[in-house]
């Protein structure tokens, strides 16, 4: 069961915690500043569009030269990235994992990573 100690007793309880912390935030922040500000997905009159044209750009499979040229203009002998391989491995490793490299982006762009 959860509980939290404060100065005014011990609360327990999910459903108590809910409200006492709610209530906590709500004192220390105050009350939200009025605003006319609205998400609507209707309103885009003084938002810039893009063209049909640019957007099938933008949402395009990745090429391979986009992915080659990438690779190929990554600085040498720099701090390795996240998977711990330097510009170098994939510089001279091209023809080999080009494909795995390929079928990579593709699955992220489709949100699949």
């Amino acid at each position: 069961m959860f509980q939290l100690e404060q100065d005014e007793g011990t609360i327990v309880g999910e459903d108590n915690l809910e409200v006492y912390i709610t209530e906590y935030y709500k004192k220390l922040f105050g009350a939200p500043t009025p605003s006319n500000f609205s998400m609507g997905e209707d309103i885009i009159h003084d938002i810039p569009q893009l063209s049909r044209e640019e957007n099938d750009i933008i949402i395009a499979d990745f090429t391979e030269k986009e992915v080659h040229d990438a690779i190929f203009q990554m600085e040498l002998n720099k701090a390795p990235g996240p998977d711990g391989f330097l510009a170098e491995f994939y510089q001279k490793n091209w023809e080999v994992i080009k494909g795995d490299l390929m079928e990579m982006f593709l699955q992220l762009r489709n949100g699949d990573l």
